[in-house]
């Protein structure tokens, strides 16, 4: 797999090299009036390649059973110059939670992301060092509700916060390489969102923090 290494190493460094030379003219000064030390985006974006290049590089889709040869650019985005803060580029058969294993945040930083990411214990970690996200919440997530904090009637074409809710989601920790551990489910509880659109789309968002308000996290996560 060295070839596949060295594709990695050239496009990282291309990226930086051109983050660097045209630094001057990145902005610095736009913000989002939100009181947190940082607000950071992730985001990935699979490169297809041809897999009787690559093989064994791709992932095998659920659709058609072919394994489709790529690689995947995981983004850690600063939203004040929308240039990437840190980069990693993987299989593309590797998971995107592994990703946030990678990245260090400082305290009191917001960072958004896709369900894609959703990593209970890694988001239990974060919480325990005042860092904080916004995500959706998967479909298949298993929860009780914990605590009812408003509810509205839908009205058509109106983007509105329908719910607002404090879960408990249960999760088994993991060791460094995925394996579960024994000991028993840890719990965590997280603020749960439910948002219409002004095209009536209905989405659930989940955040670790307990002050913004719901109205923050949906605007938090359209920035993205």
């Amino acid at each position: 797999m060295d070839y596949v290494k060295e594709i990695i190493v050239f496009f990282e460094d291309l990226y930086f090299t051109l983050v660097d030379y045209y630094h001057n003219f990145l902005s610095d000064s736009r913000t989002f009036g939100l009181t947190f030390k940082e607000v950071l985006l992730i985001d990935s974006t699979t490169i297809r390649l041809f897999s009787n290049i690559l093989k064994g590089v791709g992932r095998d889709t659920k659709n058609d059973g072919k394994k489709k040869g790529g690689l995947k650019v995981h983004m850690l985005v600063d939203t004040v110059q929308s240039v990437g803060r840190f980069i990693k580029i993987t299989e593309a058969k590797v998971h995107d939670k592994n990703f946030l294993k990678e990245i260090e945040l400082i305290p009191y930083s917001m960072v958004v992301f896709d369900r894609a990411y959703n990593y209970y214990q890694q988001f239990a970690i974060w919480s325990s060092k005042n860092i904080y996200f916004v995500t959706r919440l998967k479909e298949n997530a298993i929860y009780i509700v914990t605590e009812l904090l408003r509810t509205h009637e839908k009205k058509e074409g109106i983007a509105m916060v329908l719910k607002e809710e404090i879960i408990e989601i249960k999760y088994t920790p993991e060791d460094e390489n995925g394996k579960k551990l024994n000991g028993g489910k840890k719990k965590l509880l997280l603020k749960k969102v439910c948002y219409q659109d002004e095209k009536n789309r209905y989405y659930e968002f989940i955040s670790n923090n307990m002050e913004i308000s719901a109205e923050e996290i949906a605007f938090l996560y359209k920035k993205r």
